[in-house]
């Protein structure tokens, strides 16, 4: 994800000034009925990139990384998050937006201005302190494997963090022997030790007899990728038990100037037939959601950055099961809430469009309560009251 920031804050301004701003729940937005703000954590650095949730004891903690600083927050109360300790400062790093922990070490992948992936204990959530440097091994997303004892890169890296003192960058890559891969953005542990890559053509790996050699399962379909663009990400619900794999994808489109979310630029978020795949090791396209520009009141934005049609991070509700609810974030559409049905089509029930905004990435943090994290902004606090 290569993003202009300064092109997304000038443009989200524009937005937020524009005629039906002042609607909704609050200063922050507007929103579906469905959907309320119920508070706002303006976040320290500006940048809010990416977070993951972690719980130790009875406590359950969130880690928000930009790119300057982290923080973490202790969300037992999902209603009124509270910062723990201050925000940790640590120079520029471009951009560990898909945060990897075990809640003991987290990892920051930094793939700017230096290749380096740093690991950090955080047991003490209110004294975080890195425990090593890993150079070669900071790509643009790093996901823990296997209780975070491994990690993949997102450009095929794989680190042996048994010790986490000590990593160990491998000479084998997990992308060796897949020379139809490209794209490739993220990776995603389904279940321990199994993984699926967000690139064209998706794959998905078994790496729980040997992290450094995976075995190749299954992959997407050729040429049914999503939008015909890259994949940003991907989740398989349930541990890899649900019958979809639920997909986003990212462009970048400077050919049209127009700032709206024209088919050229417009990539969305698609369902995959995951029933199959021991047989046929494919997974095969089955519908795909795209936003729409509008008048804000109505949820759509007016105009878009070069990003703002596409999806981008994003989570499937708790009790999702062979369909149900995903909270997706889409740049300056904001927050989409989106339905499943049991036969993988996808629909929109409701939404939360920020002033000035640039949504990065939106979590269920229970049944109820999703935080929007922003890349202008910070992180909202949404509360969805809707059925189902």
């Amino acid at each position: 994800m290569r993003k202009l920031t300064t092109i997304l804050a000038a443009l989200g301004l524009l937005v937020g000034l524009l005629p039906g701003a002042t609607a909704g729940p609050g200063p922050q937005g507007v929103s579906s009925d469905n959907i309320e703000q119920v508070t706002f954590l303006p976040f320290e650095a500006g940048t809010a990139t990416g977070a993951n949730f972690f719980s130790q004891g009875k406590s359950r903690y969130m880690i928000v990384t930009g790119w300057k600083t982290f923080s973490i927050y202790d969300v037992s109360d999902p209603g009124n998050p509270q910062i723990v300790g201050t925000p940790v400062p640590f120079g520029f790093k471009f951009e560990n937006e898909d945060v990897a922990t075990n809640g003991e070490i987290m990892l920051f992948s930094e793939s700017l201005p230096q290749n380096i992936l740093h690991i950090w204990n955080i047991e003490d959530v209110s004294n975080p302190v890195q425990v090593a440097e890993l150079p070669g091994a900071g790509q643009h997303t790093t996901d823990c494997i296997l209780n975070c004892k491994w990690a993949y890169g997102s450009s095929g890296a794989i680190s042996d963090l048994r010790n986490p003192a000590k990593p160990k960058l491998m000479k084998e890559k997990w992308t060796d022997g897949l020379k139809a891969v490209s794209n490739q953005h993220d990776v995603t542990e389904v279940a321990p030790g199994l993984v699926i890559s967000a690139s064209q053509p998706m794959v998905f790996l078994d790496a729980r007899k040997d992290p450094r050699n995976p075995k190749l399962l299954a992959m997407s379909e050729p040429n049914e990728q999503v939008g015909e663009a890259p994949v940003h990400s991907n989740i398989w619900p349930r541990k890899g038990k649900d019958k979809f794999l639920l997909v986003t994808g990212e462009s970048w489109s400077p050919t049209n100037g127009s700032g709206q979310c024209t088919e050229d630029r417009n990539q969305g978020f698609s369902t995959w037939d995951a029933t199959k795949w021991k047989k046929t090791h494919t997974f095969k396209r089955i519908d795909v959601f795209k936003s729409k520009n509008g008048t804000i009141t109505d949820g759509g934005a007016v105009v878009n950055a070069p990003f703002g049609c596409s999806s981008h991070w994003f989570t499937a509700h708790p009790k999702f099961k062979n369909g149900g609810l995903v909270a997706s974030a889409w740049y300056t559409q904001g927050t989409r809430l989106l339905k499943v049905n049991s036969k993988g089509k996808i629909s929109e029930i409701g939404w939360f469009l920020p002033h000035a905004g640039a949504t990065s990435a939106a979590y269920w943090v229970d049944n109820e309560y999703i935080y929007a994290v922003d890349y202008q902004r910070g992180v909202d606090v949404l509360r969805y009251t809707g059925k189902g």
